[in-house]
């Protein structure tokens, strides 16, 4: 299939998975917006009725306060006024508050004397409530009378719901004792919820719910919105005084916002549809005459050089674009090919040196840090040393000066000083041989490296417990300190062999080192290295097998076989280089050996076994280790 066809083919893909990613993200991301934003406005609605039906059950409870806190009230709760109900409680004052009925009771919530009225024809009728001569034992309105406080609520009454108030009876100033309480109280009739759509602007609908219904979870008050063709259906239930589902307020809004989406939506989908169109045809001329006909032309040309051997040939495109830089540089890849060739070789003999050396300085690094440790450690060490106070103690002496018991305090310092002092340069003397030791580890592995090119590494004669051990000496001390190092017996009983001392020394650091981050990365504060060995019988003779099993995070069976790899690493790159291991398979590899890695799994700790072969070195490359 030709460049051009596919070309073709691949943008007229590109357009229609264009044009369906387009209409999916119209249709699913969109007009999902359109039709969120409408249901937060629709319960933006709800709210504004909810609340105005809060002020209008406030207002209530403020007009139940007024009448509380009067003067003439208090007196005909007392027994002082009995011409207070004539005289105030006539059906014109109900009307004009707009109340349904009103009650007074005393402490014990006992019915002094109520009236109720017809919400519409304001005649006067009886409400169950006010029947019994006290409110019910379990009416919430006891408590808050008896403590002489107010509340509001709603109430479900055989006239409709209402919403009710209760405030205690006061002398007029605010003050008590509280004698009984004032319950006032305002059916939710057709008045009420036209007043109330009237101030919200939105058609509101109050139904009273059947009892028992259950009590929605963690809220007074529940909101559901029900999406119809035309209008969104906003539904809130209110709770009474007892918590129990009450009051259903139902209103509806218009989907004026998703049918405005709707067109604003098939509006864009339609000009983006269409100007895609015309890029996309824009697009496949000039690919055809600017670039798709020239490169065909350039193809050919690279196909007869290739056949043809002929690296004379040049294509020689007078174009100032891309293209005809791409004929130049190619031009001038043809004439630099046998260049490229000989540095070739050049530059890999560079690459393996360049290899030897990184492995020297890691192993290098590795034998520095825990010297620099030491020596920090012996600073600190030496800083804090009472040298001073031992001087001036000196020179008190000397003086003269002191009486009997001042010379005392200056002995018993001098002593415990002296005491300090020898143990502060016994320890002194611990770290300088540290040091020294250190110091002697990286001769020892300089010398290895300019010593093996000319004849192989130096083989000494060694305990094997003894390389191992100095081996982990050499680790840095922060990550030694999260290792159990558990020598197997075994090292021991197999002895002095002749080993690579200084290159197996480099190899156990190596292990330990890695064996201590495995067990960092796995999260764990420390873990548990096992070093065991034994000897084996092999066709070319003796071999040493030195294994050791930590329980650290374990590699991926996935991993194993890349984790001699060079560059190869689980480490952040800031902190690791991947040199580690594949130095230790390399150097193990150069003496005939060979470097194994195992492991059941992340979480199951891993396992490096080295084959060393055992042979009796030339009379010249041995040693004695000291």
């Amino acid at each position: 299939m030709r460049l051009y066809t596919k070309v073709i083919l691949l943008l007229g893909a590109l357009f229609a998975l264009y044009g369906a990613v387009n209409y999916a993200v119209q249709r699913e991301v969109m007009l999902p917006s359109f039709e969120s934003l409408e249901e937060d406005l629709a319960r933006t609605d709800m709210e504004r009725v909810a609340r105005a039906l809060e002020d209008e059950a406030q207002q209530l409870l403020l007009f139940c306060a007024d009448w509380g806190n009067w003067l003439e009230t208090y007196r005909f709760m007392a027994g002082e006024q009995a011409e207070f109900i004539e005289d105030n409680m006539t059906p014109a004052t109900l009307e004009a508050a707009r109340l349904d009925f009103v009650a007074y009771l005393d402490a014990q919530a006992r019915f002094v004397w109520r009236q109720g009225v017809d919400p519409e024809s304001r005649a006067e009728i009886a409400y169950e409530m006010l029947e019994a001569a006290a409110l019910a034992e379990d009416h919430p309105f006891r408590r808050a009378i008896a403590e002489g406080r107010q509340q509001h609520g709603v109430v479900l009454t055989e006239h409709g719901p209402a919403m009710v108030a209760v405030a205690p009876v006061l002398d007029g100033a605010g003050n008590g004792p509280h004698r009984g309480a004032v319950l006032l109280g305002r059916v939710i009739s057709t008045d009420v919820a036209a007043r109330l759509a009237e101030r919200t602007q939105v058609r509101l609908d109050i139904a009273t719910l059947p009892p028992g219904l259950a009590i929605p979870a963690g809220s007074s008050q529940l909101t559901s919105v029900v999406r119809r063709p035309q209008v969104n259906e906003v539904s809130r239930q209110l709770l009474d005084l007892h918590g129990r589902p009450a009051v259903q307020l139902t209103i509806e809004v218009p989907r004026a916002v998703t049918a405005r989406g709707r067109n604003a939506i098939g509006f864009a989908l339609v000009s983006l549809l269409s100007a895609g169109l015309l890029v996309l045809v824009v697009l496949l001329v000039s690919l055809r005459n600017v670039v798709l006909g020239p490169l065909t032309r350039m193809t050919r040309h690279a196909v007869a050089i290739a056949e043809g051997d002929d690296l004379t040939q040049r294509m020689n495109l007078r174009r100032g674009d891309e293209l005809g830089i791409l004929g130049r540089e190619f031009d001038r890849m043809v004439d630099k090919l046998a260049e490229t060739r000989r540095r070739l070789v050049e530059q890999s003999f560079e690459a393996g040196a360049a290899e030897v050396a990184s492995g020297l300085l890691h192993n290098v690094g590795n034998a520095m840090t825990p010297l620099a440790v030491t020596v920090a450690d012996l600073r600190q060490r030496l800083r804090t040393a009472p040298a001073a106070e031992v001087e001036l103690a000196l020179a008190e002496l000397e003086a003269g000066d002191a009486d009997e018991a001042r010379r005392a305090d200056l002995e018993l310092l001098l002593r415990l000083s002296s005491r300090e002092l020898a143990q502060a340069m016994l320890r002194a003397r611990d770290d300088a041989e540290a040091v020294s030791c250190h110091a002697e580890s990286i001769q020892r592995i300089l010398a290895h490296q300019l010593n093996a090119p000319a004849g192989g590494p130096v083989i000494e004669t060694d305990a094997l417990e003894a390389v191992v051990e100095r081996g982990a000496q050499m680790v840095p001390p922060a990550l030694r300190q999260r290792l159990q190092l558990e020598v197997d017996s075994s090292l021991r009983a197999i002895g002095t062999l002749p080993l690579p001392r200084v290159m197996l020394q480099q190899v156990v650091q190596n292990l330990v080192i890695n064996a201590a981050e495995s067990i960092r990365d796995s999260g764990r504060e420390r873990g548990t290295l096992r070093v065991s060995g034994r000897l084996d019988q092999a066709a070319q003779g003796e071999i040493l097998l030195l294994t050791f099993t930590d329980d650290g995070d374990g590699i991926e069976p996935g991993d194993l076989a890349r984790v001699f790899e060079k560059g190869y690493t689980t480490k952040p790159r800031e902190t690791n280089d991947g040199i580690g291991l594949h130095w230790c398979a390399n150097a193990v590899g150069a003496v005939g050996g060979s470097l194994r890695a195992d492991s059941p799994g992340r979480g199951h700790g891993a396992c490096f076994e080295i084959r060393l072969p055992l042979r009796r070195p030339a009379a010249g490359n041995v040693s004695r280790a000291a």
